[in-house]
């Protein structure tokens, strides 16, 4: 039991706690576990061993993450894993006082159930929204079950109103919904974003290489801007591998644009690279909240992404002019030569989405309202929840 007036002390659920995961959850996960403990939280995080090296409990950055075994055979993993989750939570039940899981997955969801055994609030989170959210959870194999069992949840975050509403569709009252986007450390730029105004403008792609970021229609929209004069004063980059590298060089050779599209594969320290681009660009069918787009707003990028999940929000009024509808590349291909033309427009909307972070995402306001909601539960009031919504998503 936690003593009064003192601050909760979390158990964090996440199937793969980095290091050396680096995927965006994970990543999410970790930067507000590190707020958190700066804000005097206790956090401790239960993960499978992502490699054979990792012992079974270690201090990644003030959270303690407990590691379970994490066999790559699928069908191993769900038979072991409930009694693995269930010796190390009873185990450590006295040591945290809630439990928050970060997804929606059969791991997630036994510790759900082991956590009402013990008697711990719990605080889920569905980090997407259309076929990565509620409604792709429905469709799942035995998604009635998962979703009768995330309803069981004392509450659960909603990073965006498309989420809440699916949510609420689902039978989740809006009370015990928590409204919070993801957060980020926004640290200083550098270098200087007007060093780089001589230069080709250079428009990033940050992300895996696979079907959900749609990056044909990147690719068509590219070859679009290939047929104008701002061709010359540009190249596009992909930050990311993936399943579909392949095909996407060959049809980067079919459309003729292969002389100013560079795949760089795996980019190490992503965040300190981006100040050094002139325009983000995401063409996703299907976003959350996108640590990408915060990570490309953070270092004074204006953002081109689909209007799609968490975007709008958190691009707001001042990016929505550049944002377009999933698989559009005739819209894309407008925004883009604009920014790629205009340097002074560049300059403007990059700066508004620095100052959006700064005013918004950063992640100690983010990790504060975590930490109102955990107290909150704690206190048996899950029904205050929506009390404590971040102002930029409730006036999305």
């Amino acid at each position: 039991m936690q003593p009064l007036g003192q601050p909760p002390r979390v158990l964090m659920v996440v199937p793969q706690y980095p290091y050396p995961v680096v995927g965006g959850l994970e990543r999410q996960a970790h930067e507000l576990g590190k707020s958190l403990v700066a804000r005097g939280v206790e956090v401790q995080a239960l993960s499978g061993r992502t490699s054979a090296q990792q012992p079974d409990l270690e201090v990644v950055e003030g959270v303690r993450v407990h590691r379970i075994p994490w066999s790559a055979s699928r069908t191993l993993r769900f038979l072991r894993t409930p009694y693995d989750c269930l010796w190390v939570m009873v185990r450590e039940r006295h040591s945290f006082d809630l439990v928050h899981t970060h997804q929606v997955s059969w791991f997630s969801l036994f510790v759900l159930l082991v956590a009402r055994l013990l008697g711990k609030p719990v605080l889920g989170k569905v980090p997407g929204v259309g076929p990565y959210g509620v409604p792709g959870i429905a469709a799942s194999r035995l998604g009635s079950w998962k979703l009768a069992l995330l309803r069981r949840a004392d509450g659960v975050v909603a990073m965006s109103r498309q989420s809440q509403m699916e949510l609420e569709a689902a039978g989740i009252p809006r009370h015990r919904i928590l409204l919070t986007p993801n957060g980020i450390h926004a640290l200083p730029l550098s270098p200087p974003k007007t060093a780089q105004l001589a230069q080709p403008c250079t428009v990033v792609f940050v992300g895996r290489l696979s079907a959900e970021k749609d990056l044909p229609t990147l690719f068509r929209a590219w070859q679009r801007l290939a047929l104008t004069p701002a061709a010359t004063l540009a190249r596009l980059e992909l930050w990311g591998a993936g399943p579909q590298e392949d095909e996407l060089r060959q049809l980067a050779r079919k459309l003729g644009v292969t002389a100013s599209v560079t795949f760089r594969g795996h980019v190490e320290g992503v965040r300190d690279r981006l100040p050094m681009a002139d325009v983000f660009v995401l063409p996703s069918l299907s976003e959350g909240n996108s640590n990408a787009v915060l990570e490309a707003m953070a270092a004074g990028l204006p953002v081109v992404s689909t209007r799609v999940g968490g975007t709008p929000m958190q691009v707001g009024q001042e990016g929505a002019p550049f944002l377009f509808d999933p698989g559009d590349d005739a819209a894309l291909h407008e925004k883009l030569g604009l920014l790629v033309a205009d340097t002074a427009v560049r300059k403007a909307i990059g700066a508004a989405m620095r100052r959006r972070v700064l005013d918004y995402f950063d992640m100690s306001r983010v990790a504060a309202t975590y930490e109102a909601a955990y107290c909150l539960l704690l206190a048996g009031r899950c029904n205050d929840l929506s009390a404590v919504a971040s102002e930029v998503i409730g006036r999305s």
